[in-house]
């Protein structure tokens, strides 16, 4: 192993151990759950202050709070003293101060400012004496840790910092039952969002899917499918439902208007559950080589008669850029 790589895995292992020691940290504090709940219970926003790179820590920090359903902002320690102090909604935000040793000098201001108007501020340091310990209404004290390298600049306890406070945003999203849904509120555009919209939200529904009785023509079979313009049909007898597809038509073009219905459709058509999501539709019909598959209740998806709720169609899968 050459030098460079020799010190790449002494940095991860140095860290590694920063997080274990983060870790176990959890068991001995119940300041923790105390910051969960005054978040969660805030009728306002949680401002996230940083000085330097704890400010930096605070920027990710406060963007997964609030893509996880906790409205959040960083704010630099700095523009605070400069104006920024109006921001803060009294009596409805709370203050998640980080700093490692809780005695940066831009913070005094800010401290002073909240213990005049009673704003909830929660603290999260490394040193137990320090000022920002001392000044906090809920007092998050980190486990000291060696820096990777043994630098002057914040590496191991940096990453303590994220750590926790992905804890913090997790244990939120959990406490505040934040949803699939609601995540795909906050992310309209992204592929995570995508990846989590489920069939029912972008199947076509009641009378635009093309259904016809298994006693009627095929001329109105194929009357019905040109008309809703999904390139089939579902075909419903007394006990089941059944396709046809444009596929289908194809296949038995000869005498095409002679035949019955019952001679050209599907018996046993693809089938997906409306929770299921949207993208598990689209690898199943890819598979199959179809584009459209038959929904069902999740309940009633094992049932050997399932009742139609509606029709996933690929164009509009992907439509929705879900591919």
């Amino acid at each position: 192993m050459n030098k460079d790589l020799a010190i790449a895995k002494k940095c991860v292992e140095v860290e590694i151990k920063a997080l274990k020691k983060l870790s176990a940290s959890f068991n001995r504090t119940s300041q923790f759950s105390k910051a969960v709940t005054a978040i969660s219970k805030m009728k306002g926003k949680c401002l996230v202050v940083g000085v330097g790179k704890s400010y930096l820590v605070g920027l990710k920090v406060a963007a997964t709070l609030s893509s996880l359903g906790t409205p959040s902002i960083a704010f630099s320690a700095n523009d605070l003293q400069h104006g920024g102090l109006g921001a803060i909604q009294k009596n409805r935000d709370v203050l998640l101060v980080f700093s490692v040793s809780g005695e940066s000098s831009e913070l005094n201001s800010i401290l002073r400012y909240a213990s005049r108007h009673n704003i909830l501020v929660i603290g999260v340091s490394c040193k137990s004496s320090s000022m920002l310990i001392k000044s906090s209404t809920i007092k998050i004290l980190l486990p000291k840790v060696v820096e990777a390298g043994h630098s002057l600049a914040p590496t191991s306890s940096s990453l303590n910092f994220l750590s926790w406070g992905d804890s913090l945003a997790i244990a939120l999203m959990k406490r505040n039952k934040f949803t699939n849904k609601k995540f795909v509120s906050n992310h309209p555009s992204g592929s995570l969002a995508t990846a989590l919209i489920q069939v029912k939200e972008i199947m076509v529904t009641g009378n635009k899917i093309p259904i016809i009785s298994s006693n009627k023509t095929m001329k109105a079979a194929i009357s019905e499918m040109n008309r809703k313009k999904l390139g089939i049909v579902c075909v419903k007898n007394r006990s089941s439902i059944m396709l046809i597809s444009d596929g289908d038509l194809r296949r038995h073009s000869n005498n095409l208007h002679k035949k019955k219905i019952m001679q050209i459709a599907t018996k046993n058509p693809n089938w997906i559950a409306d929770t299921d999501a949207a993208l598990s539709a689209i690898n199943k019909m890819n598979e199959n080589s179809i584009t459209s598959l038959l929904v069902t209740k999740k309940k009633d998806i094992k049932k050997k008669i399932k009742k139609l709720v509606g029709v996933m169609h690929l164009h509009t899968a992907l439509a929705r850029g879900i591919k």
